[in-house]
């Protein structure tokens, strides 16, 4: 899938604070996967100082974000992408799914 038609089905994150920052992350971890190795110091620290957000709000805005996702069916949405079952997932697994989910950048 794509990256528009990805953020399409989950139109409703967009209102969050977090969503640039989200986006960022997944077009990082889409670059290079090897960065999911230390996500904090290859995406997070870059995508934060890329927003001007403080790191911690950064990271607070992600887990929110992936409650949301969570709570709205985000899960059978990677479900049916990927396959198997999609438990409760850290923000850096739903980042890495969601990038797994995109066929471009």
């Amino acid at each position: 899938m794509r990256m528009d038609e990805l953020l399409r089905r989950i139109y409703y994150l967009k209102s969050y604070k977090g969503y640039p920052c989200l986006v960022s992350c997944i077009k990082k971890v889409k670059e290079d996967e090897s960065r999911l190795c230390g996500i904090r110091k290859k995406v997070y620290i870059p995508v934060a100082r890329e927003h001007g957000v403080k790191l911690e709000n950064m990271e607070k805005n992600l887990r929110t974000m992936r409650d949301t996702f969570q709570n709205r069916g985000g899960t059978e949405l990677l479900e049916k992408q990927l396959g198997g079952k999609q438990e409760s997932l850290y923000p850096r697994e739903l980042i890495e799914a969601l990038a797994e989910c995109i066929t471009d950048v």
